[in-house]
């Protein structure tokens, strides 16, 4: 795997204080690009959201899908550019989506939420945990921990989601459909055709392709 030229260098500083094998030097380089990618993702997609008037919506539904995905895991981008690509993309537009949405209503609000809860325990007793090809949960009882996690946010967000439902907040319809929409993002990348799609993406020559 190459790596940018940012995080091997601060590895390699790293490791020439410390004193650090080569093997622990890759490794604190691919914790680095990691972390590093993340944040750039994160904060793109939110300044996104804050240039199309939903900043507090894309945040919403970007800590929506990270609990899930530390827990069901999902479809992944084989590259980091591709993945700031979508990640930068689709959570502003949830966040759009969902606040269109919005102007059908509580009720259109409700039949909402029930489908995506629906839909979302369905695929995390049938699809969670989904892991990385490159990084494969082999323990059966991690396995299982994640499978009871992805249930414990799932609880955790309807719970959100009907409690959104009790106030009278003028936003709560829409991020009320945010988390439904998330939820549903979360149960479509756990799936085979989930993962059709992020390999549709991977053959797509972007002009900033590594």
């Amino acid at each position: 795997m190459s790596y940018l030229s940012f995080s091997r260098n601060l590895a390699r500083h790293l490791a020439a204080n410390t004193g650090i094998s080569q093997e622990k030097e890759t490794i604190i380089t691919f914790g680095i690009e990691v972390l590093v990618l993340n944040l750039v993702n994160v904060l793109l997609a939110l300044l996104l959201g804050l240039l199309l008037g939903v900043l507090p919506l894309t945040a919403a539904c970007l800590g929506t899908v990270a609990l899930f995905r530390h827990t069901a895991g999902g479809a992944h981008a084989s590259s980091p550019w591709r993945c700031a690509i979508i990640t930068t993309l689709i959570f502003p537009t949830l966040a759009l989506l969902a606040t269109y949405l919005a102007h059908f209503g509580y009720n259109f609000s409700i039949v909402l939420s029930v489908i995506a809860i629906t839909l979302g325990l369905a695929a995390i007793i049938a699809l969670a945990p989904v892991d990385n090809p490159a990084a494969p949960i082999i323990s059966t009882v991690r396995r299982k921990r994640l499978k009871a996690l992805s249930f414990i946010v799932l609880i955790l967000l309807t719970g959100i989601i009907v409690a959104l439902g009790q106030t009278g907040w003028s936003q709560a319809t829409a991020f009320r459909n945010g988390l439904s929409l998330s939820i549903l993002w979360v149960s479509f990348i756990l799936t085979k055709t989930g993962h059709r799609v992020f390999t549709y993406l991977d053959n797509v020559n972007f002009p900033l392709r590594r």
